[in-house]
């Protein structure tokens, strides 16, 4: 008998891709919430460093107007780069969510088509398995006819 075909092979073979396409978004997007959360350490590294930077100064009593004017527009600024950089890693964590959602209901989908394929594969087996058995039996009983009427010739 023919090998097993599955009807829905098409079907199946575009939800392992929406699969691998949710995984691979998935996968970029905590690599950019992997990267916004270094920059935002290395942002309070910086911070840190400065401010003990300025202390060290100001222990020192090598402190100006002009030191304390470019500390105070550079902390202004790294600040704002950090509520920027917070806001979208905010943003990537909600769409974090979103993608893992899409990637379960791939996963999801996926699997109910593989169960579908291997009950079909499991039905042409049955019938396979059937309908050699019947072919066996219709072997056997003529065998049985042909050696009934081989005997009955012999005297």
């Amino acid at each position: 008998m023919a090998a097993f075909k599955f009807n829905m092979e098409f079907l199946l073979t575009l939800r392992r891709r929406r699969e691998e396409e949710a995984a691979a978004s998935l996968a970029k997007r905590l690599a950019t919430i992997r990267e916004l959360e270094r920059r935002i350490a290395g942002m309070d590294e910086v911070r840190e460093n400065l401010q003990s930077d300025l202390q060290e100064h100001i222990r020192k009593g090598q402190v100006s107007p002009a030191l304390l004017s470019l500390y105070s527009d550079f902390q202004t600024k790294l600040f704002q780069d950090r509520k920027g950089a917070e806001e979208l890693l905010a943003l990537s964590q909600r769409e974090e969510i979103k993608e893992r959602t899409a990637l379960r209901q791939a996963v999801m989908e996926r699997q109910v088509m593989e169960r579908f394929r291997e009950r079909k594969e499991a039905d042409w087996k049955a019938d396979d398995m059937r309908q050699e058995q019947n072919s066996i039996e219709e072997m056997a009983a003529l065998m049985k006819a042909r050696r009934l009427r081989i005997e009955k010739d012999v005297p």
